[in-house]
């Protein structure tokens, strides 16, 4: 029987764990330290072995309970390293029999089938496929480089400021995040700046006018898309097509994947395909078995 060892988070050797993630089938940045300690400041981690397996957990504590949620601008984590389906099982297993709230992403190498978990997917270019954008993709893109449009790299220095001026009101607005979920993103820029793995893209029209602007996080063989936003909708002038083709350009030989972060909404995904991205299922396990007082509570929170 495998045995799984809980540690707290100043025992966590992030040397090993980092090295782990990064030679995972996908080394995704959600489960790389600097990313988890700016959007799940504290977390605590589950091995196996000398790390040979391991399971980043995203405690939180809340009305007297823990629970294990899905942090902020995160997405897939459950088992990186070794994994099968007995490594799965006792990770399973261990944090079922500890939570009684568990709202977490398992990354597409999941492969336990539970009740409890249902599918997700997401968007992404592997460079190592042949890709093409549609017909769609391209005239949008033509329509932005005939209209003047050009797509410039933000300096680091610069790059909180714009985002909480232009991605922030929309996140706030638009998305509907809280104010403090928000700021979280700003915590996330600056611990992915400080690891050089931060590129931010700004296309501006013939005048200068920002048209559009996008955060991107790369490890060297993961490039996720953050967030991001065109202020020409109404217009229709394609800036954000031209700055995705830019950034998928650009990753190209830096990168082994492109992630779109997303697009379970067909207007999205439909988006997000006209770039030649292919669908990734991954797993959403949920469990849900507080109390009836407190799952009317967490209800009456979520409206």
């Amino acid at each position: 029987m495998l045995e799984v060892k809980h540690i707290k988070h100043h025992e966590i050797d992030l040397k090993k764990w980092d090295s782990v993630v990064l030679a995972s089938h996908y080394p995704f940045v959600f489960a790389q330290s600097f990313y988890l300690n700016a959007t799940c400041p504290n977390w605590e981690a589950l091995i196996i072995g000398d790390y040979q397996s391991i399971f980043p957990l995203t405690l939180k504590t809340k009305w007297g309970f823990t629970y294990l949620p899905q942090p902020p601008f995160t997405s897939q984590l459950g088992v990186y390293g070794k994994i099968n389906l007995q490594i799965e099982k006792a990770f399973y297993d261990y944090i079922t029999q500890h939570y009684k709230l568990i709202d977490l992403e398992l990354n597409a190498s999941h492969q336990l089938k539970q009740a409890s978990v249902k599918p997700k997917v997401t968007y992404c270019i592997n460079y190592k496929n042949k890709y093409q954008f549609n017909q769609n993709t391209k005239r949008n893109i033509s329509k932005a480089k005939q209209a003047g449009f050009k797509v410039l790299q933000v300096e680091n220095n610069a790059v909180i400021q714009l985002t909480q001026q232009y991605i922030h009101p929309f996140l706030e607005k638009k998305v509907g995040l809280s104010s403090t979920t928000v700021l979280v993103l700003d915590r996330l820029i600056l611990s992915a700046i400080a690891q050089h793995h931060l590129v931010c893209f700004k296309v501006e029209d013939s005048q200068g006018k920002l048209k559009a602007l996008a955060c991107f996080i790369c490890n060297g063989k993961h490039a996720f898309y953050l967030k991001g936003n065109n202020f020409d909708k109404a217009e229709n002038t394609g800036s954000m097509h031209l700055l995705l083709e830019h950034a998928i350009h650009y990753f190209s030989d830096k990168s082994i994947l492109f992630d779109f972060g997303g697009g379970s909404k067909a207007g999205i995904a439909n988006f997000y395909s006209g770039f030649g991205a292919e669908v990734m299922t991954y797993g959403f396990l949920q469990i849900n078995l507080l109390p009836w007082i407190l799952k009317l509570i967490k209800k009456l929170n979520q409206r």
